[in-house]
């Protein structure tokens, strides 16, 4: 015997795509009409999303998503083994620049490598697959924020998240690359550049990292661009 799906859970999980849709926060008034329900049972919905989680109340008095859907989304894009397709990629990301090439999200305040491949050489970034960092101070969290959506920007900073500067981030958008580098004993560059979905959507981004000594930023910066190339030419449908 067949299921019948819930309804009322059905029209709240169209409440949820509407708010996702919109770059900006939504009132009631616009989500009821656009959805064609009375503004109590739109009103009960938002409620219920917002005591979920899903969905926060701004001080205007709007609706948008909270961050909790990105933690969510990253691991969607885990799930739909985004690793596995860009695996072959990454790797002649590493045979192209004898440096280490990863894959990383944004989860949260902070950008998480999802895949990474070693470089064969002695000396090596010390960062695994599941290691999270700055958004601030990371070239991988510092093209993420370049490309994030302005609401995005303004919900982190409300959160007190260090972020580059607007300057910096257009910057960053304007040569297509961010850059990074650790100092210490084993001091470390890295440069990284977006991943675009079918929507234009940054969603990841790839990045080359190495010992700072003997680094190549711009042959670095050349092989991860042609690199994402492949891969949004990928997530837009044409194999590469």
């Amino acid at each position: 015997m067949a299921v019948r799906t819930l309804s009322s859970v059905t029209k709240t999980l169209a409440v949820l795509d509407y708010v996702a849709s919109s770059p900006r926060p939504v009132r009631l008034t616009e989500v009821a009409k656009a959805l064609e329900e009375a503004r109590a049972a739109t009103h009960q919905r938002l409620i219920t999303l917002a005591d979920g989680g899903w969905i926060e109340q701004t001080e205007e008095g709007a609706y948008r998503l909270t961050l909790r859907i990105v933690r969510y989304a990253s691991m969607a894009m885990e799930q739909g083994n985004l690793g596995e397709r860009v695996a072959d990629v990454l790797q002649d990301m590493v045979t192209d620049s004898l440096e280490t090439a990863s894959l990383a999200v944004l989860e949260g305040h902070e950008a998480v490598i999802l895949r990474r491949v070693e470089s064969n050489g002695i000396l090596r970034a010390d960062l695994r697959v599941g290691a999270r960092l700055s958004l601030e101070l990371s070239a991988m969290g510092r093209i993420l924020m370049a490309h994030a959506r302005p609401e995005l920007i303004a919900q982190l900073q409300a959160e007190g998240v260090k972020l580059p500067s607007e300057d910096e981030l257009a910057l960053y958008r304007r040569q297509g690359y961010a850059v990074s580098g650790v100092s210490g004993p084993r001091a470390v560059s890295a440069v990284a550049v977006p991943v675009f979905d079918s929507h234009d959507q940054c969603i990841a981004t790839l990045a080359i990292s190495g010992p700072q000594a003997g680094f190549d930023l711009d042959k670095c910066a050349a092989i991860a661009s042609a690199a994402a190339d492949v891969v949004n030419a990928r997530l837009r449908g044409a194999q590469a």
